[in-house]
């Protein structure tokens, strides 16, 4: 099944708050995710000249601030760390509202999730219709929210989740069979002594 970029919010069989997000694309394999720093992982083209070509290419699609996490599919991801002192809830609401869904020729939907160890948030935002909601994680279960054919929050949008810390979860997302087109993939685990991140990008 293809959802294009995706979402994963959930916990570790151990109990570990973990927000992922991966790209994945028929038309454009060339992407990494590229950690910036501590609390900040981008989505680049391979290809640097690529960047003045589309305004949707380039963005972070994790940052941390202080113990929350937000993640994205795009620029909105700044915005809503920016807002924090809203409230996840209505921080996410705002920039989602705000910013509408992407002005390309899919009409592509923002997504996005803000959590921390004691809450999680998912949203987006289509041309038709704007969504969010307070999500209860469970151990060893991810909720997944896509671009296409999965752009909803429920209970049916579940999977089981391996690993215990980011790369092994980046691992298992990127070459989660299910969702085809697997390109880069980005995670933020919430542990005991802090917040880690890890990537991983497909070799082409």
């Amino acid at each position: 099944m293809y959802i294009g970029r995706f979402l994963v919010v959930g916990k570790t069989k151990e109990g570990k708050p973990f927000a992922a997000y991966r790209v994945s694309s028929r038309s454009f394999p060339n992407r990494e995710a590229r950690k910036i720093d501590e609390n900040t992982v981008a989505i680049i083209p391979k290809d640097l000249n690529e960047i003045f070509k589309n305004p949707y290419i380039t963005y972070n699609c994790i940052k941390v601030v202080d113990n929350v996490v937000v993640a994205s599919n795009g620029s909105h991801t700044d915005f809503i760390a920016e807002k924090l002192n809203f409230g996840k809830r209505d921080a996410l609401a705002y920039v989602l509202a705000v910013m509408d869904y992407e002005k390309d020729n899919y009409k592509t939907p923002r997504i996005a999730a803000v959590l921390d160890k004691n809450e999680c948030y998912m949203g987006y935002v289509a041309y038709d219709e704007i969504r969010v909601k307070k999500v209860e994680l469970k151990d060893g279960k991810g909720y997944y929210l896509g671009v296409y054919n999965a752009c909803k929050i429920d209970e049916n949008q579940v999977i089981e989740i391996e690993g215990e810390n980011p790369e092994e979860i980046a691992e298992y997302i990127l070459n989660y069979e299910e969702f085809e087109h697997p390109v880069a993939c980005a995670v933020a685990v919430i542990d005991k002594d802090g917040i880690k991140i890890a990537t991983k990008s497909r070799i082409i």
